[in-house]
Formats: structure tokens, sequence, C-alpha cells
């Protein structure tokens, strides 16, 4: 499949310049020829895939498109019924962190650790981890997963793609809306407009998350790619004087000097006013594993849950007058590049600036910003609530074009 976009194969099969078949079967073909080496998939459906490719309608929005279904995903899922109702198509199961795993950036399919294209003997991140590998390899242009803690945004970062975790409640969810309210069901890709129209397509309330937020229509911006429909809506576009602050670390733990000096250098070249702003947070690992028991049924005391709501409402409070001075946050993603694939068994805090994020809610996008020592470097935007497309018109600017790595 190469670099082809969502958006681009979805023209050639509406165009009837390609089939969904044709389209399937490339992606196929490379994941066989690419998971013995990066070891990505959980499980491939072939003959599934082909089934549903003779189902598709060519006039889908999404007609044709190959992708990849975190692992565990349930089939209900309202992610997997919209994007394949727009005419995607599942090939397989991508691998996720292994159960019990002392830290969740890793992937494993049951006998080996997921890799990352850009050097074999690093971790692709997690715990959208297989997802991830096979997107930055070409292998698909989109992959699904959740994001608790930065498991779309850490693997996004690790592999030089896109991760996109809107507003809480962006992307409605089989279970509905968690106790804790940290998951937000999302796509990292290989291209922004990807991500952002699948997205789109799968927002919205749902019979089984019935309390979502309501559809969001694509956001159009400047020389959109693609004429993607009467549905959709403009955003200050013509903008050109971005006032933002930058933190290269919200937590104990610094970013490394290379992948701080990486966003720093990006921010300057594109122009962006970079302002100083007062920022005190409340430590999100006093309110995070709270939050996440409580999603995961685990039992928390009365006391636990005070102090995690006021954590929660502290960090709302500081960011909103944040966001009086500046239309966005800008920090590393991740605090280093990818790791070694074979640390799993260590206590890696590479993604801090991420879960402070799932416990306010905000939305959050990760784009490359370019290399550090050779591998990607991701910088997160972060804007208010439902502010979603703010952080994805600057993410557009931001974001550096990058090399294909050296697996595809």
């Amino acid at each position: 499949m190469g670099r082809r976009t969502a958006l681009e194969t979805a023209q050639l099969v509406r165009s009837g310049a390609a089939t969904a078949i044709e389209m399937v079967e490339e992606a196929l073909e490379a994941a066989r020829r690419l998971d013995p080496v990066l070891h990505f998939l959980a499980e491939l459906d072939a003959d599934g895939a082909r089934r549903a490719a003779q189902r598709v309608d060519p006039a889908g929005a999404l007609a044709g498109v190959p992708f990849l279904v975190k692992a565990r995903t349930p089939p209900e899922s309202p992610i997997l019924s919209r994007l394949t109702a727009a005419g995607a198509v599942p090939i397989g199961w991508s691998t996720r962190a292994r159960p019990g795993a002392v830290s969740l950036t890793f992937g494993w399919n049951g006998q080996e650790y997921t890799r990352n294209p850009w050097d074999l003997t690093r971790s692709p991140g997690g715990s959208t981890a297989g997802g991830a590998a096979a997107v930055a390899a070409g292998v698909v242009p989109l992959a699904t997963g959740g994001d608790s803690g930065g498991s779309l945004r850490i693997p996004a970062s690790f592999c030089g793609i896109v991760g996109f975790k809107g507003t809480y409640g962006r992307i409605p969810r089989p279970g509905g809306r968690g106790l804790g309210e940290l998951t937000t069901a999302g796509v990292i890709g290989a291209d922004l407009d990807d991500v952002i129209l699948a997205t789109s397509l799968a927002s919205g309330p749902h019979r089984l998350d019935p309390t979502a937020l309501p559809r969001w229509p694509v956001p159009i911006f400047e020389n959109p790619p693609t004429t993607l429909g009467a549905d959709s809506w403009l955003v200050g576009s013509q903008r050109r004087e971005w006032r933002v602050a930058y933190r290269s670390t919200l937590g104990a733990c610094a970013a490394d000097a290379g992948v701080d000096r990486v966003i720093r250098e990006r921010l300057e070249e594109c122009g962006v006013d970079v302002v100083d702003v007062p920022l005190e947070l409340a430590p999100t690992d006093i309110a995070w594993p709270v939050l996440s028991a409580l999603d995961n049924g685990r039992g928390v005391t009365a006391e636990e849950v005070q102090r995690a709501r006021r954590v929660r409402d502290h960090n709302n409070t500081a960011m909103a007058d944040v966001f009086t001075k500046v239309d966005a946050l800008i920090t590393p993603t991740t605090l280093t590049v990818a790791h070694g694939y074979d640390q799993h068994e260590q206590s890696i805090i590479t993604g801090d600036p991420c879960w402070t994020f799932n416990v306010t809610g905000h939305p959050a996008v990760s784009v490359p910003a370019g290399l550090s020592t050779g591998l990607p470097v991701g910088a997160q935007v972060v804007t208010p609530h439902h502010a979603d497309a703010t952080a994805l018109s600057l993410a557009r600017l931001i974001q550096a074009p990058l090399p294909q790595p050296p697996i595809t």
C-alpha cells in the first residue's frame, strides 16, 4: 500500500479506478510480508476481509479503506460499526500490551513483542502498539484504539504518525460513559485528514452510549485535500497569529533535551508565538489510578474519589485560565523517543504529558514534529474542551513531514 492515504484509497474506489477487493488484497499482502518482522498482528482475518470488501458500497466515504482493530475491542463497538458502514474494511486485530505487564508501552502477539518500523530494537509504544506499527509501515492507513492514559498518542509519537484523543465522549463507547471518564475511543493514522474524517464518521450518540457528544462534522481547513461534502464546517483557517503556551514537561520527570529541542525549533520555524503563561497543575498520579479503578470496576474509597475529584476540578480550572491567554498548550507527547522493545519489565515513565488530559477530558492530538537521533518526536496540542477543531488546525500547521521509516 505504501503511503496512500485513506482519502486517496476511497477516491480510487469511488471513481472506479480500483475496487475495494484490490485495496484489501494490497493490505493483506503487506501484512503477510511485514508482520514476521514487526509482529503487529494479534490475528489476520483475510477471508473475513475479502467477504467484507465484496459488500462495500463504492460511494462510501471510506470505501475500500483497510484498517486494523485493536485486539480485545468488543465487536459491537460503535467505532467499528460506523467505520464499516462508511465502507472501511477491517483486515484483522492488532497487538496491544501484554496483560499484567509492568509497562503498557509495548505490544505482544503471544510470542513476540511488537517492533517499531523506525528501528527494530525499539518499541512502537502502546497500548495501541500493533496498529501504530502497521500504520507507520504503510500496511493500513488507519487503526482503531482507545486512550485512557495516552494509548493513542504515545504510539503515534513513537512511530511518527497522528494520534487524536477528542474531547471526552467524542466517539461513543460500547460500555457507555465510564464512571471515571478517562477513556476515549479513537483512531491513529499516517495522515491527519484521514484521522479527522474517521473521527467525524465515528462520532455522535449511539444506543450503547446515548450520552456521547453530538455528531462532530468534519472541519474544513485551507486547501482541503478533497471535497468532503456539505456536512462540514469551516474553522478559522485564515488565522495566522497563533498564541501558545509551551511546557516541556507537566510532571516531575523532564523531557529529553533532544525531544524538547525538536519541538521548540519546530514552533519557531512555523512562526508560532510562544508566550509565558503560569500553569500550576495538581499531580495527576493522585487522580488517575482512582478514576481508572472506577472505570474498571475496582473498589475505591469515598475519600479517594473526593481527592481525585479535587485534582480534576483544580486542573480544569487551571487550564481554563491558561486558555484565556493562549489558543493552545503544546507539550512533547512523550518525554523520550521510542525506548527498547525489550524493556517491558521496567517501569518506564515517558507518557506523563498525556494522562493529565485523560483526567481532565481535554482534546489532545499528537503529530510528528521532527526527528531526534533518527527517531520520531511527537508534539501534543491541547485546547479547551470541545475546541477539537482548534487543536487540529494548529496541529496541521506544526506537523513536520518525515521520511518513510526504514521498514515499509
